[in-house]
């Protein structure tokens, strides 16, 4: 078994007036710290600066958050540590193995618009661990118990071309659909179980989810098809 290049998408809420570097910053570590006990991989996350061969403990804030903001800067040169601002790290990896094996993780959020986290295992080698899909589900668990989320997923990248609606979004292997309780409502699927207000958790299959099996892609489909008919599955982008 692998994590076949899964990525979790965890949507956020936006934020009713523009935040602080350091804010973003502060919530972006707290959610990173919530699932780092899940896996090695979820954990010592490295922030890289540029191509140098800097790797910075993503703790060491105030290093972290000048670096950012200066990322910022070369985009928005108006930007004054205030509003819509990006960390980007990487897990399980040196400069040298970074080319074939690492995890990598982002969180955009501060201005304006819905914030997003996310974790992509696309280029880590195999794993033997039969059970690694308890590590999403409890990510998606422990994630929401910081932030609640608008809407959150997991999926292989190769899953996206199949999903049902190609202007909603996806649900592939995992989702956390907010605000409803659907525990008693999805016999057809591994996994539907409540979360006390923050939502629904959904699990297709147990197995890891293969964009290649036509049993797995029927099933994500027919649980998005399930959710867009009850009003349920947001359009992307909103």
């Amino acid at each position: 078994m692998s994590y076949a290049g899964s990525v979790l998408r965890f949507m956020i809420p936006p934020v009713k007036e523009p935040m602080t570097a350091e804010v973003v910053y502060d919530h972006w570590i707290a959610m990173l710290d919530a699932i780092n006990q899940e896996d090695l991989v979820l954990s010592q996350w490295r922030y890289a600066d540029d191509d140098r061969g800097v790797l910075l403990d993503v703790h060491e804030r105030a290093r972290v958050v000048q670096l950012a903001i200066s990322d910022v800067r070369q985009l928005n040169h108006n930007y004054k540590g205030v509003g819509l601002i990006s960390f980007t790290s990487y897990g399980n990896f040196s400069m040298e193995e970074k080319k074939y094996h690492y995890t990598e993780n982002g969180f955009s959020w501060g201005g304006g618009g819905s914030g997003a986290f996310f974790i992509d295992t696309g280029l880590l080698k195999q794993t033997d661990w039969p059970n690694y899909w308890q590590v999403f589900a409890n990510c998606l668990r422990h994630l929401a118990g910081v932030i609640p989320p608008q809407w959150a997923d997991v999926a292989p990248r190769r899953y996206r071309p199949h999903a049902a609606f190609p202007h909603r979004m996806w649900v592939g292997w995992m989702a956390l659909v907010p605000d409803v309780d659907l525990s008693n409502e999805m016999p057809f699927v591994a996994l539907a179980e409540y979360l006390p207000g923050i939502g629904t958790l959904i699990v297709t299959t147990k197995e890891p989810f293969d964009p290649d099996n036509e049993e797995h892609i029927k099933l994500a489909r027919a649980t998005e098809v399930f959710l867009a008919d009850r009003g349920l599955l947001p359009e992307r982008g909103v």
